[in-house]
């Protein structure tokens, strides 16, 4: 009786090592499709292009530069604007959107960063007293030290509306009249 070899590589067919090498590098294709894609190289130079935004029916455009503090951060509103829709805005909601542009910077001094939860903060008053949640917020909801972020927010309406009669309200007490 002859006993069995005891070989720690088994010798496979060249025939099996092919297949193997092929299963390997079809899992490799297959796997780089559910990858993040290599970004533009005219990025990594810093030529950082913005895409331009496509305004739909544009209604009115109000430009407000009115400043205010709230929770360590200096606010200012610089435009707003009502349009049918926006190319950036991919939540469709009411037959207008108004667009509050914005700077937010964190008070000179304050060396942490700051939360703000933008969507149950903020709200636009209408001329009637009605309170308007917004529906996107571009800015960050973290303002870091020293450092100010451009952004908007915007709030769904059904109606055309008179911007200088709009207040933003910040929290439940600080505002930024528009007119």
């Amino acid at each position: 009786m002859s006993e069995p070899r005891n070989q720690k590589h088994p010798h496979l067919s060249r025939r099996v090592w092919v297949i193997v090498a092929i299963a390997i590098i079809a899992f490799a294709v297959v796997l780089s499709f559910f990858l993040p894609h290599e970004q533009d190289a005219s990025t990594l130079v810093g030529d950082v292009t913005t895409p331009s935004v496509t305004v739909t029916n544009l209604v009115s455009t109000l430009t407000v530069n009115r400043s205010v503090d709230f929770n360590k951060v200096h606010f200012t509103v610089t435009r707003v604007s009502q349009a049918a829709a926006f190319s950036d805005d991919p939540k469709p909601a009411g037959v207008y959107t108004i667009r509050v542009e914005m700077q937010a910077k964190s008070e000179s001094g304050d060396q942490a960063p700051i939360g703000i939860n933008y969507p149950s903060l903020v709200r636009l008053l209408l001329s009637n007293g009605q309170a308007i949640s917004p529906k996107l917020v571009s800015l960050a909801p973290v303002v870091l030290p020293t450092q100010g972020q451009n952004g908007y927010i915007d709030f769904p309406v059904n109606t055309h509306v008179d911007l200088s009669s709009l207040v933003l309200r910040l929290g439940n007490e600080t505002i930024i009249a528009f007119g």
